[in-house]
């Protein structure tokens, strides 16, 4: 029988196996991965390309090379972070998104070539033409971040260790 005054033990001190990745964080993980992946590929094409990037008018390629490094190692350390359950993980994932989804958005509104003739251009002064639509993901990716980090289980796999004292682990 348990004694009543005896203080709670971790998980950890118990030895207890690991908690289970939900299901929600493998998502984010993998959504991470993508983005990792995609911005990989940024960096790499930037540079195997640099001549004809540079060639062109407007942004140099040294900018997609450092957003592209950028990006890459972010992604890189938060996917890790959020695979082994690192405690400071939700945070940086909550960071990151936020800073990524404004990253995106000034990206298309500034650096991306809009023409500026005819109808069209009228239309696509700032923004790109399916506009709508990527401010509807953004938002909607935002949301389901702070959704999945909020919810019980997914608190439980990033303190797996059980310092959070003002949890009840009975």
């Amino acid at each position: 029988m348990e004694n009543p005054d005896s203080p709670i033990e971790s998980k950890a001190e118990i030895g207890s196996p690991p908690i289970s990745r939900p299901g929600r964080v493998t998502i984010l993980a993998l959504g991470v991965l993508i983005i990792t992946i995609i911005n990989l590929l940024r960096l790499v094409l930037s540079i195997a390309n640099w001549d004809f990037l540079n060639s062109w008018p407007g942004v140099s390629p040294l900018y997609m090379v450092l957003t592209g490094l950028i990006w890459s190692l972010t992604g890189s350390l938060l996917f890790w972070g959020v695979w082994t359950a690192k405690k400071w993980a939700p945070k940086l994932m909550q960071a990151v998104a936020l800073t990524y989804a404004l990253y995106y958005w000034l990206d298309h509104v500034f650096l991306m070539d809009h023409p500026t003739s005819g109808v069209v251009g009228a239309q696509r002064a700032l923004l790109p033409v399916n506009w709508q639509f990527a401010a509807g993901v953004t938002v909607i990716c935002l949301v389901y971040v702070t959704w999945v980090l909020s919810r019980p289980k997914v608190k439980v796999y990033f303190d797996q260790d059980g310092s959070n004292t003002d949890k009840d682990l009975t």
